[in-house]
Parts: C-alpha cells; sequence; structure tokens
C-alpha cells in the first residue's frame, strides 16, 4: 500500500501534470455507469424469464442503477471536494466490487435490485471525482484544465452507453444474465489498483469541522424514491400516494435547502438562472428520448427480427462511431451552433423514424436509426456539457455539473416505466409505434431550447461570463 501511496505522489510532481498513466485510470473509472446502465438492456428478456410473474422485474432493475446515479454523483461530488477525491475513488470501486459479488449469488428480485443499487453507488464517484482531480492537477501546475481530457471524458461516457448493449450481449450469451453482474468484480479489482497506483494522494485542504448536508440528501432520496415508486406502479395502476409523497417532499427540500447556507443542492440558483435551468430541461428530454430507443431496441430486435442476444446488441454498434465523433466536434461560433441545431434536428428525425421502423421492420433500418440516435446523443450531450459552462456561477460549478448528470438520470428513470410497460409480455407489433408517438413530442424541447438559446444572443455574455470563459 505504501508503494501505491508513493507511485501515486511522484505523478503529481512530474513535468507532465497529465500524463497516460493518471488520464486511463480516470477514463476507465468514467466509464463505469454507462456502461452499467447499457449493458443490462440485452438482459432484460432473460431476467425476465428467471423470475416470472415479476413482470416489473426489468423496470425496477433499469430505475435503481438511476436513482441510485441521481443521488449519489453530486453526494459523492461533496465528499470528493471533502475528504479527497482518491479515497472517495477508493472506497467507490470497493462497493462495487461488493454489488457484483450479490448479483452472483442473487436469489429474487430483491437481492438483485440491491446489487444494482450497489453498482450504481460504487460507479457514481467517478465523473465528480475525475473533474475533481484534473482540476486539482492543473491548479498546482498553474494551468487550466485541459479541454482535451474533459472532452475525453464526455466522448468516453458517450461511447460507453453505445458499446454497453453489444457487450452485455456476448456476455449475457456466454456467461447467463448473471454476467452483466459479475463482471463488475474483475472491474472493481482492476479500478483500484489503477486507482491507487497512479491517482494522485492529494487530500483537499479542511478549513474548521466539515459541515455536510444531510437533511439535504435525505429529503432528495426521500422525494426522488416516492416519484420512482409512482413511475414504476403507473404500468398498472396511478399510485397517489407515492406521488402525493414526492411532490410533499420536493416541496419539503426547496423550503429547507434555501434555508441551508451550504445546501445539497443550490435551488436558488436554479431559480434564478433560466438559461441553466433551460439546460438542464433539454438533458432530461434528450435522454428521456435516447434511453428509450437503448432499452427498447435490443429486445425489440430480439422479438421482431429474430436476432440472437449478441446481434441484438450489435445493432447499437454505429451508436458507439456517431456518439464518439458527435462529442468531439465544436460547439463554439457559427459552425457550434449549426452543429448544435443539425444534433436537435436528427433527434427529432429519430423519434419520427420509429414510425417507419414499426411499419417496415428491418435490420438495415436498424442501423440507419441507431447511427441517428448516435449522432444527437454525442452533440446534445457535448452541447449540454459547454452550455453548463456558459450559464453556471464559477463558484458553483461542481453542484451545477453535479445536477446535470442527476438531470441524465431523471430522463433515464422516466423511460424505465413505458419501455418496461412496452415490452414485458414481448415486442407486439405496435410497441414501436407507442414509442415513437412518446418520444417524438419531447424529441422537440432541446429543439426549441437550441433555437432560443440561439435567438437570445448566447455569445452576447455578461461581463462576468466572459471572464469565466476566458478561465
Amino acid at each position: 500500500m505504501a508503494i501505491g501511496r508513493k507511485a501515486a505522489e511522484q505523478g503529481t510532481s512530474g513535468s507532465k501534470p497529465f500524463t497516460l498513466w493518471l488520464v486511463m485510470p480516470l477514463l476507465l473509472v468514467t466509464i463505469l455507469n454507462p456502461l452499467n446502465s447499457a449493458m443490462l438492456s440485452t438482459a432484460l428478456v432473460p431476467i425476465g424469464q428467471a423470475f416470472p410473474g415479476q413482470e416489473e422485474i426489468g423496470g425496477w432493475l433499469v430505475a435503481s442503477l438511476y436513482l441510485t446515479a441521481a443521488i449519489a454523483q453530486p453526494v459523492l461530488g461533496s465528499f470528493a471536494d471533502r475528504f479527497g477525491a482518491r479515497r472517495t475513488l477508493v472506497w467507490a470501486t470497493v462497493v462495487l466490487g461488493v454489488g457484483g459479488v450479490a448479483g452472483i449469488i442473487a436469489q429474487d428480485m430483491a437481492t438483485l435490485i440491491a446489487s444494482r443499487v450497489l453498482i450504481g453507488f460504487g460507479t457514481s464517484s467517478a465523473y465528480p471525482c475525475a473533474v475533481a482531480i484534473i482540476r486539482q492537477r492543473a491548479h498546482r501546475a498553474d494551468i487550466e484544465p485541459p479541454a482535451r481530457i474533459l472532452g475525453w471524458l464526455a466522448a468516453a461516457s458517450s461511447v460507453a452507453v453505445a458499446i454497453g448493449p453489444p457487450l452485455g450481449g456476448v456476455v449475457t450469451e456466454w456467461l447467463g444474465w448473471r454476467g452483466v453482474f459479475a463482471i463488475n468484480l474483475p472491474l472493481a479489482v482492476i479500478a483500484f489498483v489503477a486507482i491507487w497506483f497512479a491517482v494522485p494522494a492529494h487530500d483537499p485542504a479542511k478549513h474548521g469541522r466539515i459541515r455536510i448536508d444531510w437533511a439535504g440528501i435525505a429529503l432528495f432520496t426521500g422525494f426522488m424514491t416516492a416519484l420512482v415508486f409512482f413511475l414504476m406502479h403507473l404500468t398498472t395502476r396511478f399510485d397517489a400516494l407515492a406521488l402525493g409523497l414526492g411532490l410533499a417532499g420536493l416541496a419539503v427540500f426547496i423550503v429547507v435547502e434555501r434555508r441551508q447556507t451550504k445546501p445539497f443542492v443550490d435551488v436558488g440558483l436554479i431559480r434564478a438562472n433560466l438559461p441553466l435551468t433551460l439546460t438542464y430541461g433539454n438533458h432530461i428530454a434528450f435522454n428521456f428520448v435516447n434511453y428509450c430507443f437503448f432499452y427498447a431496441i435490443p429486445q425489440w430486435s430480439q422479438a421482431t427480427l429474430g436476432l440472437s442476444l449478441t446481434a441484438s446488441g450489435l445493432m447499437l454498434m454505429p451508436v458507439a462511431v456517431a456518439s464518439f465523433v458527435g462529442a468531439l466536434l465544436p460547439t463554439r461560433g457559427r459552425s457550434g451552433c449549426a452543429i448544435e441545431i443539425l444534433g436537435a434536428v436528427v433527434l427529432v428525425c429519430n423519434a419520427a423514424s420509429l414510425f417507419l421502423l414499426s411499419a417496415y421492420p428491418s435490420t438495415v433500418g436498424m442501423l440507419v436509426v441507431s447511427f441517428g440516435f448516435g449522432t444527437s446523443f454525442g452533440i446534445l450531450n457535448m452541447s449540454n456539457q459547454q452550455r453548463l459552462l456558459d450559464y453556471a456561477p464559477l463558484d458553483q460549478s461542481g453542484s451545477a455539473a453535479g445536477l446535470l448528470r442527476t438531470s441524465a438520470y431523471i430522463g433515464a428513470m422516466l423511460s424505465a416505466p413505458l419501455v418496461a410497460n412496452l415490452l414485458s409480455g414481448g415486442a407486439h407489433a405496435g410497441a414501436l409505434k407507442v414509442l415513437a408517438m412518446a418520444t417524438l413530442p419531447l424529441s422537440l424541447v432541446p429543439l426549441i431550447t437550441v433555437i432560443a438559446d440561439i435567438y437570445r444572443g448566447r455569445h452576447s455574455l455578461s461581463a462576468h461570463e466572459r471572464e469565466f470563459r476566458k478561465g
């Protein structure tokens, strides 16, 4: 252990503050959360067959990871600021390994969901900790955080979402559905070793007693959980109690957080900063549309096109290529505005194309649609991250970034009950048409917000924002 700490510390004193020795482990841990979220899609059918009579298990397995990640990402990000990013990452990989073991031995629905919760928690520290480490290194080297490395993190996450279904298909076909849980055990061991030897052992300066907004975290967890229960029950009944508790919890959360000096979520920032709020809405909408596609298509391909688990996962391979390229396209200047509009228009076309695919199902058509979804996902994901830098105050960039990730998980959670309801009894002929009807209206939200943002004069920034962009 001492050797690992010494090696990590030596990495901070080299002439190059950002080497592959440091960056590669950060990229590795960053892909684990989106990889796990996407990898499950091709295993939902065999899991449903293993637990007959529990039609909601697929939706709960999807939603449980997103609910956990939506809460844990900002929480663990704050822990990284207070206790050190490396320490937070190390403990999170241990939790990830425990989650993998729980999935291997699970014999009932409750244990399987608990495994997903542990996996969600264990992978949620990666992105906020990676950003914190990059900023610490840049500060000590007296340079700005390299944009290319932050771009790699975004591109890696986009590609992980895309390659998850094909990888999940291969793992499920060779190892069974438990393989998508078991794979986290070796990944956790590799991540632990990589972090220990490569990530600098640097603790942030602590001034006085560390304060954590436990009340805010508890209230946030409570109302999010209640709303997820409402969404999960929506396929069979209208759960007024869960909805009422969720809305009441949200109201109490807002009141409590507005009175906190260091709140878990700065609701005042969301209320006062309309462009930032619209960015969150944009992120929720496009993630909802994309995750409906990610989770529905592998199952639909198996049932309608008669494809194997591996082949159904490979139907999403074009997403990997397109999302990687889209995430690296510029989002500044006139060309950046044109690319943003392109990404939003392609998303609308993607949703509309599901009508055509429903009427004329084919493997070629599926590949074309997959390429379109990958293009919009990569462009809009990177565009919204850039909008965050434009509109979030400099001293609250960390909490604002955490909320952006939470917005993505909210979109994914909203998609889970819809996909579970449509495909729980098999992918019937009209399932894709209903999915198109649900996603097409929401696909217009990013297009509207992008056009409104350009009309508002996105690049006519205030003096504070221009100073922020220079940094």
